[in-house]
């Protein structure tokens, strides 16, 4: 009898050890992978701020390029306009 309780304290202790090895193996895992994603997290927030200041620009663009090209057409309009008046006063 004493020696069951013997081999069940030892055989509940190596498995006490194991899961402890086990555990400490899948957390120090778990550690890293978390590092990873953080580091990828940060590299995404920077590359959306990046993104962020391109589409500002774009837009900007966009912007001043339409009104150059509105004022361009009203200053075209007007010369072919005075262009006509001197057409007819010939």
């Amino acid at each position: 009898m004493d020696a069951i309780v013997v081999i069940l304290v030892f055989s509940l202790l190596v498995i006490t050890i194991w899961l402890r090895i086990v555990f400490s193996k899948r957390r120090s895992i778990h550690h890293q992978k978390m590092e990873q994603l953080k580091e990828l997290f940060s590299s995404l927030v920077k590359k959306q701020e990046m993104l962020n200041q391109k589409a500002i620009i774009s837009s900007d663009f966009q912007l001043k390029y339409k009104s150059d090209m509105s004022k361009l057409s009203e200053e075209i309009f007007v010369l072919q306009k005075k262009i006509f008046e001197l057409i007819s006063k010939q």
